[in-house]
């Protein structure tokens, strides 16, 4: 499975001047771009409002640490400071978050520090999604 393509784009046509003889030559200019595949564009608040009618509190709570999510996919916080900011019951957060971790959703940082796969969500461009994404290796490779 790619994780990445290439997108060719035409620019047009550019006149250049060969160094040597000093000729001038019209040139057709394409720019070649690496772009993330095999990822969807999801609109978080929609989700939410569709999970939040259906959901359980567990799936709820998942979609509440996505929502709260800093630039480098961690949350910061107690599992007692989810399910107050959350209202949740503290042992649905520690349920919950207990199964994510297992399900290799997110890992623990330290106490009151997690952070998101990125390979499950990112929200940013592709290097600093491939930033983050070592740090979290380095961080589940620690535990």
């Amino acid at each position: 499975m790619a994780t990445t393509r290439r997108k060719v784009k035409v620019i047009g046509t550019e006149t250049y001047i060969k160094q040597d003889t000093g000729e001038i030559a019209e040139m057709q200019v394409v720019k070649i771009e690496e772009r993330d595949a095999n990822f969807h564009k999801l609109w978080l608040g929609h989700i939410l409002q569709s999970i939040d009618l259906i959901g359980n509190q567990k799936t709820k709570l998942a979609f509440w640490i996505l929502d709260n999510l800093d630039s480098e996919n961690k949350i910061t916080m107690t599992y007692r400071q989810m399910a107050k900011k959350s209202n949740m019951s503290y042992q649905t957060v520690y349920r919950t978050m207990n199964a994510l971790i297992e399900s290799n959703f997110l890992t623990k940082i330290n106490a009151g520090a997690y952070r998101v796969n990125p390979d499950v969500l990112f929200k940013g461009g592709k290097e600093n999604r491939l930033n983050v994404l070592l740090q979290y290796r380095n961080e589940k490779s620690e535990v």
